[in-house]
């Protein structure tokens, strides 16, 4: 799910505390994947979520790094401001960059992982393989690519959510994101450029009182862009989505741990 943006917080301490403590549980299931991170040299590529990031720098320590990529230079400034009073475990640095012209010399970690990176990902003029081979192209001989994401084995309103903001990022920008999809798209992805692939499937983890946030969304910048017509349809089909989600709640995508190893 992209980041979102509100007037004011629509959450009472009490479920802001609770919402927290959940996406905490959420970063630590998917980071436990990742195994002994010790003394490594981590890229966190296409993200900048400083959750993820303080997970990363607490797995690794002192005697390894943490680095992280992301497109969005407003995020990456973002994420330095709020992680002005953390304290990292690790030698910590954010780069705006993007993962199809990697700012790294080839062979730069041990390690590279995303979370969410491919079903935004903008495979319009590039494709999610090259993406793939980007990522293992700044990973040393033997190490690890290790990816997260959504995927449809499993009906979920935030798949829904993810289509309407696809289908809005299309008409904006022209670009064409690669989306949430099967499983086995993902796995045979890593499978043409890794060795030794494996991958674990994970269920939905809910997340309290994320349908409250979503619900009180404002209306996307985007649709003022749009020819009077259009911008009526997606509002549209926004008010459908957030009615569903006020009688249904915001059920949430399975998730897919896919990693292997760069075998060059």
């Amino acid at each position: 799910m992209t980041e979102r943006s509100y007037r004011e917080d629509p959450l009472t301490p009490g479920e802001r505390e609770e919402f927290e403590t959940d996406l905490i549980s959420l970063c630590d299931r998917e980071l436990d994947l990742l195994g002994d991170l010790r003394g490594i040299d981590v890229l966190y590529a296409g993200g900048s979520s400083p959750l993820w990031i303080e997970g990363l720098s607490q797995r690794v320590g002192e005697d390894g790094s943490v680095t992280a990529l992301d497109l969005d230079e407003e995020r990456v400034e973002a994420a330095r401001e709020g992680l002005e009073e953390a304290d990292l475990a690790s030698p910590t640095r954010l780069v705006a960059g993007d993962v199809f012209g990697m700012p790294f010399p080839s062979g730069t970690f041990d390690l590279v992982y995303s979370a969410g990176l491919f079903h935004e990902l903008d495979v319009g003029q590039r494709t999610a393989r090259e993406a793939l081979a980007a990522l293992c192209s700044v990973t040393r001989s033997g190490g690890r690519v290790a990816t997260s994401d959504f995927v449809d084995s499993q009906p979920a309103v935030q798949i829904e959510d993810e289509r309407l903001q696809a289908d809005l990022a299309r008409e904006v920008s022209g670009g064409e994101p690669y989306g949430i999809g099967p499983a086995e798209r993902l796995v045979g992805l890593h499978e043409a450029v890794l060795a030794g692939v494996r991958w674990r499937l994970s269920p939905p983890l809910p997340v309290r009182h994320l349908d409250k946030l979503v619900v009180a969304e404002g209306e996307p910048e985007e649709l003022s862009s749009l020819p009077s017509g259009l911008a009526e349809v997606f509002r549209e089909r926004l008010y459908t989505l957030r009615e569903r989600i006020r009688r249904e709640g915001y059920s949430r995508p399975a998730t897919l741990y896919v990693e292997g190893v760069r075998g060059d």
